[in-house]
Parts: structure tokens; sequence; C-alpha cells
């Protein structure tokens, strides 16, 4: 499996399959479902998310679902949230609802 990367000059409007990692550094207007989901510092994710391992050091708006999570130093999350861990950096934004643990 080789992992995916949405450069920064592109836009998607749909949804995203993958089977590896998925990383964005441009803009995801859909929902991104794969094993691992990183969303960098210009990224920018208006949906939801499902996966095993999620990180944003970027920008998202939606659903995440994912079994480990991490919320980077500067980034923007207003999800509702779904985890068995949770990771959040300071200075991380944070808003809306958490289910972490069990």
């Amino acid at each position: 499996m080789t992992d995916s990367r949405i450069s920064s000059d592109v836009t998607i409007d749909g949804d995203i399959k993958g089977t590896s990692t998925i990383t964005v550094d441009g803009t995801v207007n859909g929902n991104i479902q794969s094993e691992g989901v990183v969303i960098a510092a210009e990224g920018k994710v208006t949906g939801n998310v499902s996966a095993k391992s999620f990180v944003n050091e970027g920008s998202i708006a939606g659903k995440v679902s994912a079994e480990s999570v991490e919320l980077k130093i500067g980034s923007t999350n207003k999800i509702s949230l779904n985890t068995k861990t949770l990771s959040v950096e300071p200075s991380a934004f944070l808003s809306g609802k958490i289910k972490c643990g069990g």
C-alpha cells in the first residue's frame, strides 16, 4: 500500500476512500475513509473522517471516528468526536462533542 497526498493546490468536492494513509495539504469538501488520515498545517476538511489513526495540524469541521486521535498545535477542530485515545496539544482549538475511551 502506498500513502496518498492531496497537494495544497487541489480542492476535492466529494468523498475519498483509501486503504493507507491520506495526507491532506489542500481542501476536501466531503468524507474521508481510510486507514490513516493526516490533515497538514495548510489542509482543510469539511466533512466526516473515519480512520484507525487521525492527526490534525490544520482545520476540520465535521464528525471524526478514529481509534487514535492527535490534535496538534494550532489546529482548528469543530467536530463531533468518537475515539479510544485522544491527545490534544497546547493551543489546539477544540469545539464540539467528545466521546473518548471504552
